[in-house]
């Protein structure tokens, strides 16, 4: 059985459930949420996207850790993704081009650890019925528990402990320049370079990248997010 008749046969399978209810799946993830993740709370539902989140403080920081649940009904299925954001503006962007301090990531990639996935394996499928959908939400949240949450912890302690963020934040906590004219500097720099951060050639932005790539013994993945990175600070600088 190919992909295409094993999707075919998760949407179309019959249970002796209902059929699910315009908006009865907020209910149905609410509920579950309680029961397999309690400190996760619903936090709103925009654009087919129901959101859960959880606030930790790091470094008299506030970390918002997020699970994004996108559901179709019509199409009969589900996509997550899994987020940790420093910078609340990001809430509800769910970009990949992301530095050190606002990662997130697809739950089946996490799962499955690799990116390359065929359409059976990249997402959650129900069957349009309550009984089925219940058990695929319980999927996504058992899922969640399992790789969601190293995930998020992992980026915790990146926070805590890895030497580019720290010497960002110093720099930033440091800087003493007018906010709303350094926004509004770089982000016309942005704007006209196509939102690239390759376009930026602020001083301020050239000075934090230059100081962040100086610090030694990084990894080589880390080294790579250091533009977005320091415009990810500076951009923290200009919004706390």
């Amino acid at each position: 059985m190919n992909w295409i008749d094993k999707i075919k046969e998760l949407t179309t399978k019959q249970d002796k459930s209902p059929e699910l209810k315009k908006g009865e799946i907020k209910q149905i993830l609410i509920q579950t949420a309680s029961e397999v993740l309690p400190d996760f709370e619903f936090l709103a539902y925009k654009n087919s996207c129901y959101t859960f989140q959880r606030l930790r403080q790091v470094n008299n920081l506030t970390v918002h850790e997020l699970l994004h649940i996108i559901f179709s009904h019509k199409d009969k299925y589900f996509a997550c993704l899994i987020a940790s954001r420093l910078n609340p503006e990001y809430i509800f962007i769910n970009q990949s081009n992301i530095g050190l301090l606002n990662p997130n990531q697809d739950l089946k990639v996490l799962k499955h650890n690799t990116g390359i996935l065929n359409i059976q394996e990249a997402y959650y499928f129900h069957n349009g019925q309550v009984e089925t959908t219940k058990k695929t939400v319980k999927e996504i949240f058992g899922d969640f528990k399992i790789y969601g949450l190293p995930f998020i912890d992992r980026q915790v302690e990146r926070l805590k402990s890895n030497l580019i963020i720290k010497r960002g934040f110093d720099y930033i906590d440091d800087l003493q320049i007018d906010t709303q004219k350094l926004k509004t500097e770089i982000t016309e720099e942005l704007n006209k370079g196509g939102s690239l951060v390759s376009s930026i050639k602020h001083p301020i932005y050239i000075d934090l990248k230059e100081k962040l790539q100086a610090v030694s013994g990084q990894s080589k993945e880390d080294r790579q997010l250091i533009p977005k990175t320091a415009h990810e600070l500076l951009e923290i600088y200009w919004t706390r």
